[in-house]
């Protein structure tokens, strides 16, 4: 049985490489990339490592070439802080152009994008929204308050859930999906992200106070394992 990919209602797919797939609309969605953290965090004089592993275009265009959606929609936090210095506007026209080769983009802005349609403006021509919706789905970062239409299932970021598993003696922690009746909280798609364990942690959102989450869906070696909330 393939626990790799997990549908939560009709045509809502759930996916181990932290992103979600609303299958009838054809749309990707994955929230949080931070992009540039290390070279934000720099410019702040902060000397971060550099990870070899992020690599965030090549994962986003394995799972464009896995589902072959119409759109990408990014919830949100598109980049760690929008810092105009050379390395982070590369990353971002080379992650841009890459991924508008294979689908077209909804670049939804989070409460990290304070000034990126400026320093975007620099490398070509964006389209940045406050939020996306379909027929039947609503698609934010979740820092601000929104008034989400009725029937509609939301998808947001913003809150990096993790989740912490054990066997009673030692636990470890892993980043998570969150699922309610009317609300999906997406994983960080950043590496960087380590996230807050849900178990202690207050949601920071308006949005995700408001619910009641049943499930959460842990990512754990490339597999999905679901666990029930009380």
């Amino acid at each position: 049985m393939d626990k790799s990919r997990l549908e939560i209602k009709p045509g809502v797919w759930l996916d181990h490489r932290r992103a979600a797939y609303l299958e009838a609309e054809r749309i990707l969605c994955v929230a949080d990339l931070h992009l540039g953290y290390a070279w934000a965090h720099r410019f702040s004089g902060q000397l971060m490592p550099l990870r070899s592993d992020e690599d965030l275009l090549t994962r986003l265009r394995d799972l464009c070439t896995f589902y072959k959606p119409a759109h990408l929609a990014i919830l949100g936090d598109i980049v760690h802080q929008a810092v105009p210095i050379a390395e982070i506007t590369t990353e971002l026209s080379t992650t841009f152009n890459g991924l508008r080769e294979i689908c077209g983009l909804k670049l939804i802005l989070g409460n990290h994008d304070k000034k990126l349609r400026k320093l975007a403006s620099t490398i070509g021509d964006h389209e940045f929204l406050n939020d996306f919706q379909t027929e039947n789905f609503f698609l934010t970062h979740g820092n601000s308050p929104a008034a989400v239409p009725a029937n509609k299932f939301v998808l947001m970021g913003h809150e990096h859930p993790s989740i912490s598993l054990g066997d009673g003696i030692r636990s470890s922690k892993f980043p998570c999906f969150m699922v309610s009746e009317t609300v999906l909280l997406l994983p960080a798609f950043s590496k960087w992200a380590a996230g807050s364990d849900i178990r202690s942690y207050e949601f920071m959102s308006l949005l995700a106070k408001s619910v009641r989450f049943t499930r959460a869906i842990a990512i754990c070696a490339e597999k999905l394992l679901p666990v029930k909330l009380t």
